[in-house]
């Protein structure tokens, strides 16, 4: 499920940027502290509660005491704390998760349609190259054996309004970034993750370039708003890269076929053989489940089968059948084929190449073997001949 396009996402990530370059090219350290002073540094400790002697002390709670700092830690209090809230992850894509490593944070995701590491560390490598083309930028550099791509300038910009905290008037703002786009692809190829990297950054406030003073903190923020960027493409295209990449595998399966195997893959029709068994008779079609049940479910309603039901735990086709009108018939040669109106059950069962259909009516009583033989020869070259279904779908 899509929670909100890319284009939505565009103007959020856009806020970002500004108020992480805004901040870090103006007054920056006072953004990374408390507001409202640090007069409570000054304030002095309770004096300890005196208990007399022979007076039962009252119980007290560890759960606010304060620790007191080892002489070689930093002590971070007042102005020293940096309050910046982090960005997190926005996990668009379903089943996705975050790693978290110490060179920083890694978004994995899952690709169903894949099904080996090479050919997923190629899509993903072409995704990534058009989405910074999507960008209106180009790639600086690239490295297919280490899966990492690295862009040039991303440039966003955009007329920012004076009621934002950062601005009185509006003000057209433009960013440019650098980043490293590094791709992890696990061996069983249906796995990716994504980790980006800050390179470097630029802004400019109505066509005046800005200093701006990013720390790590500042660039593992830009990281992530990029990452997100990048997922929202993904989310975007993931039906797209799905489909994409099974139609690369069949046009592979195809390429590997000899003719005479693409004739055979190419052909939907199905022989039917009638076959007598110790007084039961019933169909074998000389073709596996799929292929039967793609091809009964095309030439049942021709015959004037309606089908019902279909149970696959069983492979119970459920039939109600009414003859056609006579013009169907003709068109299939069907005109002399009587058969009893009334529900039926087509039980279909397959060994592999084999399959098996036994014909019984809507009590699951096998029909006898006269019933079986009058309709084989009708069946039969339904199932084997070409069909047009135009008449059969205007009844």
């Amino acid at each position: 499920m899509q929670l909100v396009s890319f284009p939505t996402m565009k103007v959020v990530f856009f806020g970002s940027l500004v108020a992480t370059l805004a901040a870090c090219s103006s007054s920056g350290e006072k953004h990374r502290q408390a507001e409202r002073g640090f007069e409570y540094l000054e304030a002095t400790q309770v004096e300890p509660l005196v208990i007399p002697d022979g007076v039962t002390p009252p119980e007290q709670s560890s759960e606010f005491v304060i620790p007191t700092p080892q002489a070689k830690e930093e002590v971070l209090v007042g102005s020293a704390v940096d309050v910046r809230a982090p960005v997190q992850i926005i996990p668009l894509i379903a089943g996705s998760r975050i790693e978290n490593t110490e060179d920083g944070l890694i978004f994995w995701f899952d690709i169903l349609q894949a099904q080996t590491a090479t050919e997923t560390t190629a899509t993903m490598m072409q995704t990534i190259s058009d989405y910074i083309a999507y960008r209106n930028s180009s790639i600086a550099r690239r490295d297919d054996q280490q899966a990492i791509i690295e862009s040039n300038w991303l440039v966003d910009a955009e007329t920012v309004e004076g009621s934002w905290w950062f601005f009185s008037s509006d003000t057209v703002m433009e960013q440019r970034q650098k980043f490293t786009y590094q791709l992890d692809v696990k061996p069983h190829g249906r796995t990716a993750g994504l980790k980006v990297s800050f390179i470097d950054g630029e802004i400019y406030r109505d066509g005046g370039d800005l200093a701006i003073d990013l720390d790590e903190f500042d660039k593992q923020r830009l990281a992530v708003v990029e990452l997100n960027r990048l997922i929202g493409y993904i989310s975007d295209r993931r039906e797209e890269l799905e489909e994409q990449l099974a139609a690369q595998r069949e046009e592979a399966r195809l390429a590997a076929m000899s003719e005479a195997e693409k004739e055979q893959l190419y052909d939907e029709t199905v022989n039917l053989v009638l076959v007598n068994d110790s007084g039961a008779a019933y169909y074998k079609a000389r073709a596996n489940m799929e292929k039967t049940m793609k091809r009964l479910r095309l030439v049942l309603p021709l015959a004037g089968f309606t089908i019902t039901d279909y149970i696959a735990n069983s492979g119970s086709l459920y039939l109600t059948y009414e003859r056609p009108p006579e013009q169907v018939l003709e068109n299939y040669g069907l005109s002399t084929m009587e058969f009893e109106e009334k529900d039926y059950i087509f039980t279909v069962g397959s060994n592999g190449n084999v399959t098996q259909i036994t014909l019984s009516d809507n009590e699951g009583v096998v029909l006898k073997p006269s019933e079986v033989k009058a309709l084989y020869p009708y069946l039969a070259i339904l199932m084997k001949m070409g069909l047009d279904t135009s008449d059969s779908l205007s009844r």
